[in-house]
């Protein structure tokens, strides 16, 4: 919830001492907007980011005060209208900046305490773009071949590593290993990516069946753990594949739906996770794992997994989540009911979830925003196809706040079926009650309203979803 900083430094000075907060004052010349905005996200396991909105008075001036995570540095978005800015500060950092809204990437300049890395970053953003744009660089080189892939990333880590070399300041040493890691941990990240995805590009489409020459790419990955870097985002994503591509580049493997065969897999990996890292890596990596399996997987393996890191790590600061995560999939199980909510009829007229008691449902949650999503929409004509004339329906829910992009997007691809929108996109009381984090999300309920499957295939997993289906029909 957007909450103002004022406010919210009242409610924090009774238990946060002054040294736990980050300090933001400016001024906004030739400033249009009332407000302005920074976030950041301080939970490993999902994006739940923290918002904090500062008023801009008349003369463009603003000041917020919002508490950071103690000792590490952390990776702000300072959002103002539509232009962007990131900032990476350490707790007691008292920042001014001063930008210009029609030129905003090239006005902006900080002073104050942490103002060096501050003004590092702003130069970065107009000499090669925000630090997240690394990624899509990177991305644009896995349609290579294995050697120039390699070469092509290399370079890319190069020139980032050469542009705080040559920074005119010095810069705190903690700071520098922080962003070669950032980086560093990027390329890992995608050399993981590299054996199915530059696989898909080439075909065109999904594939499991990988060649072993696009391994050789993994196999010389450098296998390198640090505790000290548990709050570098892309040190994280390495550790949720680093054990799972290893295995798999010795041909350890599954295909289509072999569930015995994945959960040995699973488990294969597990321990090697366990061999290989350390305490606080291996921590996230369980947790990790844990979260993002609870939904999809036997709720029984899902309570032994979370009865086992809890033995491991008691006093862990993921169990929060954790047990919010597997009490939703408690909920989604097969068996139990699909909450109930109200969808809009092709003649405009109202009904509920629960009038189409006697069908068979497939629930999609989407945005217009969302590409994946639209291609799964598309997708679903195949099905539709092949299960004719049977009490199937298919319902879609938008997250999305504009409905009149959604509309023309179901009107030019031909969706056909039955559309709802619920209004506060992800804290939409219907988005809670069936756990979407992401979308495009699929739940198929069964003719007397219950969830009929732990996971729902999605559109384009074509054959085993009809399976599904088809199994539901009395």
């Amino acid at each position: 919830m957007l909450r103002y900083c004022l406010f919210i430094l009242l409610l924090l000075s009774f238990n946060t001492q002054a040294k736990d907060l980050v300090k933001l004052k400016g001024r906004i010349e030739a400033h249009q907007k009332d407000s302005i905005e920074v976030s950041y996200n301080d939970n490993y396991l999902a994006y739940y980011p923290k918002k904090f909105i500062s008023k801009v008075d008349k003369n463009g001036n603003f000041s917020c005060t919002f508490p950071t995570p103690p000792d590490v540095y952390t990776i702000v978005q300072i959002t103002y209208g539509d232009k962007l800015a990131e900032i990476m500060v350490m707790p007691g950092d008292s920042l001014v900046m001063s930008v210009n809204a029609k030129h905003f990437d090239s006005t902006i300049k900080y002073s104050g305490r942490g103002s060096n890395i501050q003004n590092f970053l702003a130069a970065h953003t107009v000499q090669k773009g925000r630090m997240n744009q690394y990624t899509l660089k990177v991305r644009n080189h896995l349609q290579k071949e294995p050697d120039a892939f390699l070469k092509a990333i290399d370079n890319e880590l190069d020139a980032e590593k050469k542009f705080i070399e040559n920074w005119k300041t010095p810069l705190p040493a903690s700071f520098a290993r922080y962003w070669t890691a950032y980086y560093q941990y990027y390329n890992y990240f995608f050399i993981q990516q590299y054996p199915q995805t530059h696989q898909m590009l080439k075909v065109r489409r999904y594939t499991d069946t990988i060649p072993a020459a696009n391994y050789e790419v993994v196999k010389g990955m450098a296998v390198s753990f640090n505790d000290s870097l548990i709050q570098v985002p892309s040190y994280l994503l390495y550790l949720t594949g680093v054990a799972e591509t290893g295995l798999r580049a010795n041909n350890f493997t599954w295909l289509g739906n072999d569930t015995t065969q994945m959960i040995r897999f699973e488990d294969s990996a597990y321990k090697v996770a366990y061999k290989i890292m350390p305490d606080k890596s291996l921590e996230y990596y369980m947790a990790q794992s844990l979260y993002g399996r609870a939904k999809g997987q036997r709720l029984h393996r899902t309570e032994d997994q979370l009865m086992m890191f809890k033995k491991r790590w008691p006093q862990s600061s993921y169990l929060t989540l954790l047990d919010k995560q597997v009490g939703i999939a408690k909920r989604l199980a097969p068996g139990q009911p699909a909450p109930d909510f109200e969808i809009r009829k092709p003649d405009g007229g109202i009904m509920r979830l629960s009038d189409l008691k006697g069908k068979v449902v497939y629930l999609g949650f989407w945005a217009g925003w969302c590409r994946q999503c639209v291609g799964e929409m598309m997708g679903e004509r195949m099905v539709k196809d092949l299960i004719r004339k049977k009490p199937l329906e298919f319902v879609y829910a938008s997250i999305g706040t504009d409905t009149a992009m959604e509309r023309m997007i179901t009107e030019k691809y031909n969706i056909d079926g039955l559309f709802t929108n619920f209004v506060g996109g992800w804290d939409a009381k219907e988005v809670q009650q069936y756990g979407v984090q992401s979308v495009p999300a699929y739940f198929l309920i069964d003719e007397d309203g219950n969830f009929a499957t732990q996971k729902a295939p999605l559109p384009a997993q074509t054959n085993e979803l009809i399976r599904e289906i088809e199994k539901l029909f009395k």
